[in-house]
């Protein structure tokens, strides 16, 4: 994440819940880091890199790594839509029987309601 951050640490539109990881974690020069978090209510590190390439050049024989903490997961641009896909499914599913859950998410982001 480059630019230079504010007072709190943070990019400047970045969600004021979320926490950038240091310069330790820099990307392999042959990747682009879309996003690099840790999540400050539970310490969780989430990354996700795709290679670099001209706009729209991304091809199904490229690799996205996703890692979350120790875990790094190597998908296809179809599989990395697929999951983002079922996890989202997945916690509107898990916000239509536990509602309450969805301050973890105003939270998390600083939204005002």
């Amino acid at each position: 994440m480059a630019g230079s951050r504010g007072e709190d640490g943070k990019e400047p539109g970045e969600p004021s819940g979320v926490v950038a990881r240091g310069a330790a974690a820099a990307p392999k020069p042959d990747l682009l880091e879309l996003l690099d978090m840790i999540w400050p209510e539970t310490g969780l590190q989430t990354a996700s890199r795709v290679p670099r390439r001209p706009k729209d050049a991304l091809s199904e024989d490229d690799t996205i790594e996703l890692q979350i903490d120790f875990l790094t997961l190597s998908l296809t641009p179809l599989e990395f839509i697929q999951l983002a896909s079922f996890l989202r499914m997945s916690i509107d599913s898990l916000l239509e029987q536990h509602p309450s859950l969805q301050r973890a998410v105003i939270r998390a982001f600083d939204i005002r309601d």
